[in-house]
């Protein structure tokens, strides 16, 4: 009977080990569907696209069934940055230390961009003094110059005042001499100086395509490394070449928002605005013109 006990235990034991390793396995690497899953949730969930999800478990529609396994990734050896990825997040899903997860990829700073593929092996460096050259080696890889480029642009709209100011300084000894000349000069001075005054005070003014996402659910952590915490937290996703990222932006219907998060979609004149996913389904995808200071 000992014996028998014994072999029974020792079995059980092998078995729980065994459903514990492949319950881990399928955890990381795959999904099985629930009742009331939708291709979309899953793919919010996971982090990953609907087409990349769709794509590896060689899906034609979004027909989806309970108790299905769906693949989410390929290899472990990489990883692709998604929406609302952050160096913070993507260490902790994959169990790496940030600091490994910079040196393995080069990074200077916590900085990350949607499509951006991430080595997820290499040597560890247990001594933070190690990363400090490489930091600075990797710092012209910084967004700074993408915000010297829009400069210019400010800078050209400038002359418009002063070479207005002239017009009306030449016109005033006119009007001394004859009324009707003093008369056909004043609406000219005047057009400048009110579109001028218009441009300082708000900003440089864009038309772009708004969508929204819910930036809490997809782990807070923006791609500047800001950590959003409310959905009513006044945080848009830019392209960083047509909107620095760190820009004050007012937005119709809105508010003023703050440029702090990046996008895999989010190319040229498109943003995207953090509210509940239920007030994005209401928001759905506008047309408007918006303010950068």
């Amino acid at each position: 009977m000992n014996i028998k006990k014994l072999t029974a235990t020792v079995v059980a034991g092998l078995t729980l080990a065994t459903v514990t390793f492949s319950a881990t396995g399928v955890s990381a690497n795959s999904y099985t569907v629930k009742s009331g899953d939708s291709l979309w949730k899953i793919a919010n969930e996971k982090n990953i696209s609907i087409d990349e999800l769709k794509s590896l478990n060689k899906l034609s529609s979004d027909v989806i069934q309970t108790n299905q396994t769906l693949q989410l990734s390929k290899t472990d050896a990489t990883y692709t940055v998604k929406t609302g990825d952050s160096i913070w997040k993507i260490a902790t899903k994959k169990q790496v230390t940030e600091q490994n997860l910079k040196s393995w990829n080069n990074l200077s700073t916590d900085i990350i961009f949607p499509g951006q593929v991430l080595k997820l092996t290499g040597s560890d460096v247990p001594v933070a003094q190690e990363a400090a050259p490489k930091a600075t080696e990797a710092a012209p890889q910084a967004t700074t110059p993408k915000a010297e480029q829009t400069t210019p642009k400010v800078e050209k709209t400038a002359p418009t005042t002063p070479a207005a100011a002239p017009k009306a300084e030449q016109a005033a000894p006119k009007a001394e001499q004859a009324a009707p000349k003093a008369e056909q000069a004043a609406p000219k001075a005047a057009a400048p100086k009110v579109e001028a005054s218009n441009n300082s005070a708000s900003g440089r003014q864009i038309t772009v395509q708004a969508t929204a996402y819910d930036a809490v659910s997809l782990g807070g952590r923006t791609a500047s490394g800001h950590l959003v915490t409310s959905t009513s937290e006044k945080v848009i996703a830019v392209d960083p070449s047509v909107i620095p990222l760190g820009s004050t932006v007012y937005i119709p219907g809105y508010g003023t928002a703050v440029a702090r998060d990046t996008g895999g979609a989010i190319q040229g004149n498109i943003i995207d605005l953090n509210m509940s996913t239920a007030e994005a389904v209401q928001w759905g995808r506008q047309t408007v013109t918006v303010t950068v200071k």
